[in-house]
């Protein structure tokens, strides 16, 4: 970026030369404020750092000219000064200074300086969803949409932007308040908010050429973000739709990175299953909710056949490849409402909200034949699998179940293996008291 000081110390210019140079910058260095307003007239410039005391004007003047000319309108200019009088800086800002910084520590003056450029420049990468019937305004706003990277679907219909809204993944809407059609921009907001509470994180800029307190009061009350008064200016659309889009992809990182850490402490990363971790919160709850209302639920526990001889005879790392694959497997097969869980070593669990005891036994059938036909890293693999049902008209624990099931997957494996035994909590009981 090119970088303008506006200075009378020879000291200070030789310093910032240094410091621009170093950072990869290009200083342009003049004396005066004529000098200054001239380089502006002939060079493009990024930045402007100028002293408030000048040999021929002073600081605050040269911003009120520098904001009157075609290349000074939009720079950001710092004005240099160490005053604390408040009515000064207040000139400064009316005047048009971007902000006021002390001349005392250079090489952090840089840093603070050069802040206002990288942000001015930062371009951002997201989707809009853009409301406008005006062809002059939409012709405005869709050039700075598309200057800052972004990419835009406009619409000059709020009915069929609402309907795209439900269809995409949007960063941002931006709507005119009073398009025309049978749904307001206004409607648009309180029907966004209304039927799509899982999107409440993005952001709506409405837009208005009616800048009445009270409409906008309403506009927050219905759910917007930010507003922007008509005629647009760019400088406040960049800032605002900068600003709404980095918060709520932020917002994005932090719950993708919430989301990791979630499934780090209840997915197991081999199988992609649940873990044991898991069963507290969701096994628990489906217990709960079949007791509570007596509906059917059945427990499938299956045990790899042979697991310690795969992994002494070809090695864990192919061991872990049979379980990733039947963990996989199991994932396909799974309804919504199943819950699938390694719960340890070569032992993975199936919970079966209402499903009975004829269903749960077919589908131990059709798992068996699924694992016996997989053939993962080239192994033919079996497994054994034990199935039981929760007695309609009784409380019980996941613990009464996974101990049916256990005994079940035993008398599998007595029995020869790759097969699926099924085990009432009533016969167990009863085989317990007999000894």
């Amino acid at each position: 970026m090119n970088i303008l000081v506006v200075d009378h110390s020879k000291v200070f210019r030789a310093m910032w030369h240094q410091l621009v140079l170093k950072a990869g910058h290009e200083p342009i260095m003049v004396a005066s404020g004529q000098e200054g307003l001239e380089m502006l007239g002939k060079r493009r410039v990024d930045l402007v750092c100028v002293s408030l005391t000048l040999p021929d004007t002073d600081g605050i003047e040269f911003c009120r000219r520098a904001r009157k000319t075609r290349r000074g309108r939009h720079v950001p200019l710092i004005l240099l000064t160490s005053t604390e009088d408040k009515k000064a800086r207040l000139k400064a800002f009316e005047a048009g200074a971007t902000d006021i910084h002390p001349k005392t520590d250079i090489e952090e003056l840089f840093n603070q300086a050069a802040r206002f450029v990288e942000e001015d420049d930062q371009r951002i990468s997201g989707r809009v969803l853009y409301v406008e019937d005006s062809t002059v305004v939409a012709h405005v706003m869709l050039r700075i949409l598309e200057r800052l990277g972004l990419e835009v679907d406009h619409y000059t219909s709020a009915s069929d932007a609402f309907e795209a809204f439900d269809k995409h993944a949007y960063d941002l809407v931006v709507s005119d308040i009073l398009v025309e059609g049978e749904m307001s921009g206004m409607g648009l907001v309180s029907r966004i908010r209304e039927k799509f509470p899982d999107k409440a994180r993005v952001p709506i800029l409405a837009v208005s050429g009616m800048d009445d307190i009270n409409r906008r009061m309403e506009l927050f009350r219905l759910g917007v973000n930010d507003f922007i008064s008509k005629p647009v200016v760019e400088e406040e659309v960049v800032a605002r739709v900068s600003n709404l889009i980095s918060n709520k992809q932020l917002f994005d990182q932090v719950r993708a990175q919430r989301r990791h850490l979630y499934e780090l402490a209840m997915i197991d990363q081999l199988t992609g299953l649940y873990n044991r971790n898991s069963l507290s919160e969701f096994a628990n709850k489906s217990f709960s909710e079949a007791n509570r209302h007596d509906f059917p639920l059945s427990l499938i526990l299956i045990d790899i056949d042979h697991f310690k001889q795969i992994n002494d005879t070809h090695g864990h790392l192919t061991g872990d490849e049979v379980l990733a694959a039947i963990g996989e497997m199991l994932k396909e097969k799974c309804r919504n409402e199943d819950f699938a869980v390694r719960f340890g070593g070569e032992e993975l669990m199936l919970i079966l909200p209402h499903c009975d005891s004829e269903g749960a036994v077919q589908r131990g059938e059709e798992l068996r034949e699924a694992v016996e036909s997989l053939e993962p890293a080239g192994i033919h693999v079996t497994a054994s699998l034990g199935v039981t049902s929760r007695p309609l008209g009784r409380e019980v624990s996941m613990e009464d179940l996974f101990r049916v099931a256990d005994a079940a997957v035993y008398k599998a494996k007595e029995g020869g293996r790759n097969q699926v035994i099924t085990l009432s909590a009533e016969e167990f009981e009863s085989q317990a008291a007999n000894g």
